[in-house]
């Protein structure tokens, strides 16, 4: 069977390798997900190990592409809530910055740390959990992202296979521990006792590995032993799964059965036995269903148990059992293999290389009479074959400098898509990519048009040579859906090719390019918008493909992009500078206000008191207000920076040393820096004044208009109006009427008299 393998697989891979290489090109990697499985025991434990390979194998045939982060909690030997609490701050350092798609949990020990701190670390995340056994579902209130496998050990299957293969047992012997698993299963038992009213359940729990071994050593004849766990006695020793079923096996005076297939091969007879493998392929069944789009709360809880016999041939040897009395689906681990089983490959071999040597034989009889006519049709069968090789190697060629020239293609694209996103200036931006296609694409000629204004004429902006420049010197344009192929290009959207443009209507004739054979036209668009079109053209005819268009308008669809962006950042930079000179006259302004109103802003401070600067004016002090730059005395202990809010200069800092001293360059540092955050508190304060004063102008017409509304009287209104006002402005006279003036209204002149004029 082996042959038969080696010569199937060896076909596979001819397969594989004869697929066309363009199939490679069409595969598509799926989101690489996130999963972090966490498992309530540690590495080498057999059933979560197993867990973890079905797990992987069923993501793997499911084809999903997931990162899968195992996270050990160990609980066999630590389980305290102070622990728990150290795990929890471990996850948050661990995954609080992880984009997790889905957690995995197995055992108990995980799944109750997961109802306890799931919302803390993981909110929102979906939770599938597997080996929780004998699983409430009651329990998912308040828990809708969570769903699972419920482990159900068969215990009543495995229970009446063993009295079926032993019909004399009158006493089950169950050793087991006190886990969290181990109380699930006595509670199973203990439901099951009735259903065997001639049987006696005897628990061997809490008690030590001694114990235990001493008991199982005295048992009768008519007593079995049902080995569910033992990780644990009650000494506190630790037992792994291999360790604990080999120490109780190998002490039974009778046979052992079990019900998880980790303790299968080291002592137990069989039973019908849950297999990690299978729930990790159970959970991870669920997972892929979430992970491609299902709700956790639309899959319900697995509540069936999914066990399979399986039986020890050693310990069915040991216990005189015969295989015919098992049942059919049975599994047999360490079971001799037959002569052919053993020697399936040699005799595979041998079987075959027979056949081949009788062929051989009969070949080399008929061979004689039959060698001309070999020899005629060999010669015929070489020369065809010769023939096939030419062209087959003729093929390969073509195919190699296709693919060749493909790539070279997209390289150069990419190239040019790189040095366009690095430019800003459009004009920069045009000639660079004309030159650089022309280089990357061995052409005859590329240019660039770009819609005008108006929008009916697409201008030349960039062409290389010196056919480019004589044209972009003539202020060469074409019109929008004219008859020339960028024309048309622009109006309709769509590139145009040409592989012999003097058979083609729509070509206008060019006398700067007479050695154009063949000509591409390429839309440039950008965010649904046609800015132009580039004219790409070479000296050969047919010099292009169907192909080479899409290649070629995705680097066009880049190029436009490029110059919507530096078109979009000339705009941004001239609307910053619009503001920013709009801003400074405004504060231009409000400085000159605020100096107007308040002339004596100036104070001097010596080593005897500060007080009001006056008329002091230095020279240097001149210099740095009018020039806006530091300047310094001849002697070198003056220094004058000037006072700058928002490139506008408002004042002068003067500092001067003791005569003979001169400013180090950390001193004019520090006197610069502080100088800095003089200019903005002094903007700040300005604008906290401003502020100031236009809330209490916002509160006197507030104030005053209240009063002006406290009454619906026409002539008290008026009253009212008049002396607030006044009041509030602090006027000498203030006059409100309505009406017009009669023909004998006497006119007052600014001092209260009649205008006699």
């Amino acid at each position: 069977m082996r042959v038969l393998h080696k010569l199937a697989i060896i076909g596979l891979v001819l397969g594989v390798l004869l697929v066309p290489a363009a199939g490679s090109s069409q595969a598509q990697v799926s989101p690489r997900r996130q999963v972090l499985y966490i498992n309530s025991y540690h590495r080498g434990y057999k059933f979560s190990d197993d867990i973890t390979k079905g797990i992987e194998a069923t993501f793997a045939a499911a084809n999903v592409n997931v990162e899968l982060m195992v996270e050990y909690m160990d609980t066999k030997r630590l389980e305290t809530p102070e622990y728990m609490a150290e795990l929890a701050r471990l996850y948050r350092v661990k995954y609080g910055a992880r984009d997790l798609d889905l957690i995995i949990s197995s055992d108990d020990a995980a799944l109750n740390f997961l109802f306890k701190y799931a919302d803390e670390l993981f909110p929102d995340v979906p939770v599938v959990f597997c080996g929780a056994n004998y699983f409430d579902v009651t329990r998912l209130a308040g828990f809708e992202r969570f769903t699972g496998v419920s482990e159900l050990v068969d215990v009543q299957g495995t229970l009446d296979l063993a009295l079926a293969l032993h019909p004399q047992t009158r006493q089950i012997v169950v050793v087991n521990d006190t886990s969290v698993t181990g109380r699930r299963v006595h509670e199973q038992l203990a439901r099951l006792e009735a259903n065997y009213p001639d049987l006696t359940f005897v628990y061997l729990e809490d008690v030590t590995m001694a114990e235990v071994r001493q008991r199982v050593s005295q048992l009768t004849p008519d007593s079995l032993v049902l080995l569910t766990l033992f990780f644990r006695d009650s000494a506190g020793g630790f037992f792994e799964y291999d360790v604990f079923t080999s120490l109780i096996a190998d002490a039974s005076a009778v046979p052992v059965y079990g019900l998880w297939d980790f303790s299968l091969g080291y002592g137990i007879v069989g039973g019908k036995l849950t297999s990690g493998t299978t729930e990790g392929e159970r959970a991870a069944q669920l997972a892929v269903r979430i992970l491609n789009g299902e709700r956790p709360q639309d899959i319900p809880v697995v509540q069936e148990p999914q066990a399979r016999y399986r039986f020890d041939y050693e310990q069915l040897q040991r216990w005189g059992i015969a295989e015919s009395a098992l049942p059919e689906d049975s599994v047999i681990i360490n079971k001799p293999s037959s002569f052919f089983q053993q020697y399936a490959e040699l005799v595979w071999i041998v079987s075959i290389s027979f056949a081949v040597l009788s062929a051989a034989i009969v070949v080399l009889v008929f061979n004689v009479m039959r060698r001309r006519r070999v020899e005629l049709e060999l010669t015929q069968s070489l020369g065809e074959l010769q023939e096939i090789r030419a062209s087959l190697e003729e093929r390969v060629k073509e195919r190699t400098e296709a693919w060749q020239q493909r790539a070279a293609l997209l390289e150069a694209a990419a190239e040019v898509s790189r040095a366009t996103t690095e430019m800003i200036d459009v004009e920069l931006l045009l000639h660079e990519v004309v030159d650089l296609v022309r280089q990357r694409f061995d052409l005859y000629y590329v240019g660039l048009f770009l819609l005008d204004e108006t929008g009916r004429w697409a201008v030349l902006r960039a062409g290389t040579g010196e056919a480019g420049r004589a044209m972009i010197a003539q202020g060469w344009q074409l019109e929008v859906g004219g008859q020339s192929m960028i024309g048309r290009c622009v109006a309709t959207g769509q590139a145009d090719i040409q592989l012999d443009v003097g058979e083609a209507a729509v070509r206008f004739e060019n006398p700067y390019l007479p050695e154009t054979r063949s000509e591409m036209a390429l839309p440039l668009r950008a965010r649904g918008e046609v800015l132009g079109a580039m004219t790409i053209q070479s000296n050969r005819i047919a010099a292009f493909e169907q192909d080479d268009i899409r290649t070629m308008q995705t680097m066009a669809d880049q190029v436009a992009v490029a110059i919507s962006n530096a078109r979009l950042f000339a705009q941004v930079q001239e609307s910053l500078a619009a503001e920013r000179r709009a801003y400074g006259e405004v504060t231009r302004e409000a400085w000159q206000q605020l100096l107007l109103a308040s002339p004596d802003l100036d104070f001097m401070s010596d080593r005897t008191t500060t007080r009001p600067a006056g008329d002091l004016w230095r020279p240097e002090m001149y210099t740095a207000l009018r020039t806006g730059k530091l300047a310094s005395g001849e002697a070198g202990n003056t220094l004058a920076i000037p006072i700058r809010v928002r490139d506008q200069i408002i004042g002068v800092v003067d500092g001067r040393k003791p005569d003979g001293s001169v400013w180090s360059t950390q001193e004019i540092e520090l006197l610069e820096a502080m100088t800095d955050q003089l200019n903005v508190a002094l903007e700040g304060a300005r604008l906290y004044q401003e502020t100031q004063r236009r809330a209490a102008r916002e509160r006197l017409i507030s104030d005053v208009t209240g009063r002006i509304r406290e009454t619906l009287d026409v002539e008290v209104v008026l009253k009212t109006a008049a002396d607030e006002i006044r009041q509030a402005l602090q006027l000498e006279r203030l006059v409100v009427r309505l009406g017009e003036p009669g023909e004998d209204a006497v006119l007052l002149d600014e001092k209260g008299h009649p205008d006699v004029d």
